[in-house]
């Protein structure tokens, strides 16, 4: 015959199975990129999106305010040399000149303002990356504890496995059948000691015919009220 004993320690490696399962359930999907990381990193990409057209517009902007200065500096030098002297040539170098002068502050004041425009969005970039930074330095900390405690607990589930089957070998079945029945109707707590005179998984106390009974170990005996095996220690 089965002992309530004996099904309180089968119950045992069955409650520290449910832990280490349900533990390793919980870790598996916390694994990999959280959704703040993603979130950080979406948020760098879309502040770098702005920065790097801003970073070409500026040096578009450069290269022409350089391309019209070369052209006006050549200008001057025809305009205040002494190899024109046409009056008509020496007032179109003129108005050249000014013409010139000013594309240069048209393209000068645009690139002004780009340069205004790239650094508050170069500051929201570095600001983006330094909280991408934080974020992955917690995130990988974080991945590090529960890889550590994946391989901790991940050997436990065959060892339990195996030690539960070696302690359920030779049960009978109805012993068996009436343990598995309560477990899942009672949260994986088949068993329940007594002690005082009192059940410990509803908290009532025993009619004196039962706690005999139970004493007796003849036979497996029940609560009357939660149905729970009753364990005299």
């Amino acid at each position: 015959m089965t002992s309530a004993a004996e099904l309180y320690a089968l119950q045992e490696i069955d409650l520290a199975l449910d832990r280490a399962s349900a533990r390793l359930a919980e870790i598996e999907p916390e694994l990999g990129e959280s959704q703040e990381l993603l979130e950080a990193r979406r948020l760098v990409d879309e502040k770098r999106q702005v920065v790097v057209p801003l970073r070409s517009r500026q040096a578009d902007l450069e290269t022409d305010v350089d391309d019209e200065r070369a052209k006006a500096s050549e200008v001057e030098k025809k305009l205040y040399g002494d190899t024109v002297r046409n009056p008509k040539e020496l007032q179109d170098l003129q108005a050249d000149v000014i013409s010139l002068q000013v594309h240069i502050r048209k393209r000068e004041d645009a690139l002004l303002a780009v340069l205004v425009e790239l650094e508050d969005a170069e500051a929201e970039l570095r600001n983006a990356e330094a909280a991408y930074s934080e974020v992955e330095a917690r995130w990988r900390a974080g991945q590090q504890v529960l890889e550590a405690e994946r391989a901790s607990i991940a050997p436990e589930v065959p060892r339990l496995q195996e030690q539960r089957g070696k302690q359920s070998n030779g049960m009978d079945r109805a012993a068996l059948g009436l343990y598995e029945l309560l477990r899942e109707r009672r949260a994986g707590q088949a068993v329940a000691r007594v002690e005082r005179g009192m059940c410990q998984g509803c908290r009532i106390t025993l009619p004196m015919s039962i706690l005999q009974k139970a004493r007796t170990g003849l036979e497996l005996v029940q609560c009357v009220s939660c149905e729970r095996i009753l364990m005299v220690s």
